[in-house]
């Protein structure tokens, strides 16, 4: 067993090094950009925007041999899969035009129910679009392959490069305006008084995570990046004595359930996605039970307590 891990982690930090290091990166930063929006009770703007992102890459797989059915002629030979910009530019696509259409829903009263309900048609819609487009597409093989699982394994030094980038901008915006965001996400009342109109700030909020997908699902896949933007949040907000010390944990957690798929997808030889879910889940229901017998032990020693 030990030969085993060794093993798993000499090819986690040799053979799919950039992989293993453009998905710590992810769960460093999207699981407190997703406390975000758990505290802003938007659930289906969260799964929204990576099936949106998906979608985009599904379209680029699609739309590729369109653009380039020129330079396959003249070269005569086989035509290769779309490049990585080419993914990211139709993720970036799909985004633009789902929140376009969500504009124009956050307005006037219940307008967070509104959003709500338009972001899971996004989301229906987004899923059955990828499905359909990866069919339709003449690298459906490979396609479908990254669309269910990801292709976390096959990250190039490249595309690390751009996921650590595009974590860095995200988490250093998040961290400088950490309380204007989160103000407007607890109270809009109190944001309001103070200056800060929460429907600016929610707009912020959603370019973040709009922009994070942009560049994350293209080489991480979507269902990685929607585990680590909702399982963490969803999953401690009733563990939280404060909200930094929840934003703390939903970083830690990510990391630590990251790590630990990885390692069990590589020693299994199981896909890195889901097995990076059920690490989120089951690192989520340990915390939670460590809280849980924390608390019962305190209020028994108070209760004793004179």
């Amino acid at each position: 067993m030990i030969d085993t891990l060794h093993e798993a982690i000499e090819l986690a930090t040799g053979l799919f090094r950039d992989g293993f290091l453009a998905l710590v990166a992810a769960a460093v930063v999207l699981p407190p950009l997703g406390l975000l929006l758990a505290l802003r009770r938007l659930p289906f703007v969260t799964i929204a925007v990576p099936a949106l992102a998906g979608g985009g890459v599904a379209f680029a797989y699609f739309l590729w041999p369109l653009l380039a059915a020129g330079g396959a002629a003249a070269g005569g030979g086989p035509l290769d899969p779309p490049p990585a910009v080419a993914g990211h530019a139709g993720a970036a696509l799909f985004l633009a035009a789902g929140f376009v259409w969500l504009a124009g829903i956050e307005r006037g009263v219940g307008a967070e129910r509104r959003l709500e309900s338009a972001s899971a048609v996004l989301f229906v819609v987004a899923v059955a679009l990828s499905e359909l487009l990866v069919i339709e597409s003449p690298f459906e093989e490979i396609a479908d392959q990254w669309l269910h699982h990801g292709r976390v394994l096959a990250v190039l030094e490249e595309g690390r490069h751009r996921v650590w980038g595009a974590c860095a901008l995200v988490g250093g915006i998040g961290l400088l305006f950490r309380r204007e965001l989160a103000l407007a996400a607890i109270d809009r009342d109190e944001a309001h008084l103070a200056g800060l109109p929460p429907g600016r700030w929610l707009l912020v909020t959603l370019t973040l995570a709009g922009g994070a997908c942009a560049i994350l699902v293209p080489e991480l896949g979507p269902e990685v990046v929607l585990a680590l933007l909702l399982v963490p949040a969803t999953l401690l907000s009733p563990t939280a004595c404060s909200l930094s010390r929840l934003a703390l944990s939903c970083a830690m957690t990510g990391v630590t359930a990251s790590v630990l798929g990885f390692l069990i997808a590589v020693v299994w030889d199981w896909p890195v996605s889901p097995s990076v879910v059920v690490s989120l889940v089951g690192v989520c229901a340990g915390l939670r039970a460590h809280f849980a017998l924390n608390a019962r032990r305190l209020a028994r020693v108070r209760a004793v307590t004179p």
